[in-house]
């Protein structure tokens, strides 16, 4: 909702004009009209009681301070009637956000469910070949240390087995994966059915010598070639969702919000502007 070019962060910290002191705000969003600056500080609670006057008061003071064109104050409560005039009158913006149901969202969101395809890769079986050391191939007894050994039957594919020569630094599987990938495109089928069935492919990864080693009973030894086998599967999820909420102001309702958290740390978010029927999509993550 912010204006085309401002800059939005949450939490801020906006340093005080009197005191020289850091002050925190739960959001700030700054952008230029002309050549002058606005800076617009947002401040939310969300608590068991109804905001009053006093906590208006802390705002105005506040946004004095901070030297904020606008403060807008948030509730999840609302505001009791004399907070309501308190904040008209010294220009503090007041709104309340609340959950809402699918009901009311009807008019507009003609779906609740999103559906989110899952590509899920496991190791099937993996080999290394090495190139041969100093004194030749090593024995036929030779197989990994006991440590990496425990590595892999507990990391799989994400096991650091793998050290690379020029600087000791340790991969695993997944990083080989990687950059396969880059190079070559998906190594999932475009076939592939949606019902979760699993597919089995090979994948074959040629190394330089003097590139990778692997610590071995024996000595440690170049790796020549990864030999990976994966199991391949897609399936579709229905993702309910995870928040239906309204922004309003002391007179009307202004904004609808939907969000579906499509994993731990993705989330798709509807806004719809009920001021001008704008709707706007995002995809956001935490990482």
């Amino acid at each position: 909702m912010a204006p085309m070019g401002a800059t939005v962060k949450s939490p801020d910290r906006i340093i005080d004009k009197e005191t020289g002191q850091s002050r925190g705000v739960d959001a700030a969003i700054r952008y230029t009209v002309g050549t002058v600056p606005v800076l617009i500080t947002i401040e939310s609670r969300d608590r068991v009681a109804i905001q009053d006057v006093t906590w208006i008061e802390q705002l105005i003071a506040k946004r004095h301070s901070v030297g904020a064109a606008i403060t807008v104050a948030v509730s999840s409560k609302g505001f009791t009637g004399p907070a309501v005039n308190k904040a008209a009158a010294a220009g503090i913006q007041i709104r309340t956000l609340t959950e809402a149901t699918a009901d009311e969202f009807v008019q507009w969101l003609r779906f609740q469910n999103v559906v989110r395809n899952v590509n899920e890769c496991s190791l099937a079986d993996f080999g290394i070949g090495i190139y041969d050391g100093p004194n030749g191939p090593p024995s036929q007894k030779t197989e990994l240390t006991a440590e990496a050994q425990k590595s892999f039957r507990e990391q799989q594919i994400r096991a650091p087995i793998l050290i690379r020569n020029s600087d000791g630094n340790r991969y695993h599987i997944e990083n080989f994966l990687i950059e396969w990938e880059k190079h070559n495109g998906s190594f999932f089928p475009p076939n592939l059915p949606t019902d979760g069935t699993k597919a089995r492919r090979n994948l074959h990864q040629p190394l330089p010598p003097n590139a990778f080693h692997v610590e071995t009973t024996a000595g440690n030894y170049d790796v020549k070639i990864l030999h990976i086998s994966l199991w391949l599967s897609c399936s579709q999820r229905l993702v309910s969702p995870s928040t239906l909420a309204q922004y309003s102001d002391r007179n009307a309702l202004l904004v609808q919000t939907a969000e579906w958290m499509l994993t731990d740390n993705v989330r798709l978010s509807l806004h719809r502007d009920l001021t001008s029927g704008e709707t706007k999509v995002r995809m956001t993550s935490s990482k």
